[in-house]
């Protein structure tokens, strides 16, 4: 559910991050004519739509903080991919090597050392993998244990906001949420992200859900390099130097909080100017069309680096 009044409060009450409202609509025009594509094609692969849905959750339940290790690149079909996306590939490569990968079954039995194996690529592994491990090994349990009534719950939500709801509280470590000036803000990145793709995986939730019109972006360390880039963001001398050497900007501090919630500010921002020109798009497909912008400019500016799980 889209919380803009809180966004907007932690917007205005900023003491880091400010908003350059006239470069927005120069953005917007730059990029409106772009158009959303989903990242992955379900017609290449020949999996039940059960499959789907686990594969979408173990990809989302890993889904974290890659800013750390640059040399973990995944080769897939000729083509080399890095951080979130190279997460996702090296799934598929193991599920082209083993039909059994998106076995709750098999995952629930998967060891560590076997684990290390199937995500060592380029004679690396992605920072955090115990963690990784951690979370997909519990993310699978609780769907071993709930059996068939996992897929029941999923295909009985009949909204956006509903499905949304059913991972955060079903999952708790997809429940993520800071708090500014006493208010608290629930970011759900990716939650967020996990609802999106069961939309799209899965004809079945998509049907009963309907659109994906409800949820806000991603709240992560990608688009706000954008929007830096773009003159839209503009950071305190202090926030920048820290961004700019690469020191680590603790989870749930300010500066950390405001850099998501005026990402979140301005993507609302666009999505309501584009809505006005008659281009009907949702805020995360938006954000997913400015994340891919990211990856073909050359930034002026480094990511904000946060150890953490949520995004």
């Amino acid at each position: 559910m889209k919380d803009i009044e809180t966004i907007k409060f932690i917007s205005e009450n900023s003491k880091y991050v400010f908003i350059d409202t006239t470069k927005i609509d120069v953005f917007v025009n730059e990029i409106k004519g772009y158009e959303y594509h989903y990242w992955f094609n379900k017609e290449d692969f020949n999996l039940t739509e059960e499959k789907f849905i686990i594969f979408s959750f173990i990809c989302e339940s890993m889904n974290f903080c890659f800013w750390k290790n640059r040399n973990w690149k995944v080769l897939y079909k000729g083509r080399e991919y890095i951080g979130s996306e190279a997460l996702f590939y090296i799934i598929l490569k193991e599920l082209d090597k083993n039909n059994n990968f998106l076995n709750i079954d098999y995952l629930n039995n998967l060891k560590y050392y076997e684990f290390k194996n199937i995500m060592t690529s380029n004679n690396e592994v992605p920072d955090l993998l115990e963690k990784r491990f951690k979370l997909l090994k519990k993310t699978i349990n609780i769907i071993a244990k709930k059996g068939r009534k996992f897929y029941e719950e999923l295909f009985s939500k009949t909204s956006d906001e509903e499905l949304l709801d059913y991972i955060i509280k079903n999952f708790n470590d997809f429940d993520d949420k800071s708090e500014f000036n006493g208010r608290i803000i629930h970011f759900n990145k990716r939650a967020i992200l996990l609802t999106n793709d069961l939309f799209r995986m899965s004809e079945t939730i998509k049907t009963n859900v309907k659109s994906i019109n409800n949820l806000t972006g991603g709240a992560d360390y990608a688009i706000p390099k954008v929007l830096y880039d773009q003159g839209i963001f503009k950071y305190d001398d202090k926030l920048l130097k820290i961004i700019q050497e690469g020191k680590i900007i603790r989870h749930n501090s300010r500066m950390e909080v405001e850099i998501r919630a005026n990402t979140l500010y301005v993507l609302e921002i666009m999505h309501d100017i584009l809505m006005s020109m008659g281009i009907n798009i949702a805020t995360i497909e938006l954000d997913n069309i400015i994340w891919n912008i990211r990856k073909t400019t050359n930034s002026k500016i480094l990511s904000h680096r946060t150890k953490t799980i949520y995004y």
